[in-house]
């Protein structure tokens, strides 16, 4: 098996930031600090910053409402308050993509790297719906800019599906999951959100969930999402 899926696998991170991890020389196998590429067997040990890891097909998986000045990673330098840490569980958990530090809504914990990289990838168009609020009434001509697609950092946006809910509130679902996608592409058009939530995720849905509320997923969720 690959490092980096090894890692991933293990519910320590992403592929993505298992690659920069080794890439730093913070991953070691067998007390020798690994390379890009390198496959593990069974029998190695494997450790990220001296931590030994492994794979624990044991999964867990929940559906967790993120507050607001919560963030999605699993350390901070800073002090604030984890996502995960609202989980109450003896496993390493990771959250499914990332919600910034003011946006709310609901987010996938696990610990399950392999699905998370199926779910996670560009390809399977899985969308995510946003509420946001914004600071003045959106413009119609605004409205069709954002289902086009706009630039953003210099790349243009997949089209969105847009639904106006009030002349302040809009309904907003993409599928891409560029850093502040949401709150840039209003940005770029010169609208502040002053609130932003997210209320989906594919087929999974807020419903009645409040702020810090965490729910197991069913089986049925769980099998949706290893279909995608």
């Amino acid at each position: 098996m690959r490092l980096n899926k090894y890692i991933a696998e293990s519910g320590y991170c992403s592929r993505r930031k298992a690659d920069e991890l080794i890439a730093q020389g913070r991953v070691t196998i067998n007390k020798h600090v690994a390379i890009l590429g390198t496959s593990v067997e069974d029998s190695d040990i494997v450790r990220v910053d001296g931590e030994k890891i492994k794979i624990d097909t044991d999964y867990e998986y929940y559906l967790f409402y993120k507050p607001k000045n919560v963030i999605c990673t699993n350390s901070d330098k800073f002090g604030r308050t984890l996502a995960v840490d609202y989980i109450k569980s003896k496993k390493r958990l990771f959250t499914y993509g990332r919600l910034d530090y003011l946006t709310e809504g609901i987010i996938i914990v696990s610990n399950d790297g392999d699905t998370y990289n199926r779910v996670m990838h560009p390809r399977k168009e899985l969308y995510k719906t946003y509420i946001a609020r914004l600071d003045r009434p959106m413009q119609d001509r605004d409205l069709i800019r954002l289902e086009k697609g706009i630039l953003i950092d210099g790349k243009k946006t997949a089209p969105a599906k847009i639904k106006k809910i009030d002349e302040m509130e809009i309904k907003v679902s993409i599928y891409e999951g560029k850093n502040r996608q949401i709150r840039k592409m209003f940005e770029n058009l010169h609208y502040d959100v002053k609130d932003l939530k997210r209320v989906t995720i594919g087929n999974f849905k807020v419903g009645n969930m409040k702020p810090g509320e965490y729910r197991k997923l069913t089986d049925e969720e769980i099998e949706y999402m290893k279909k995608l």
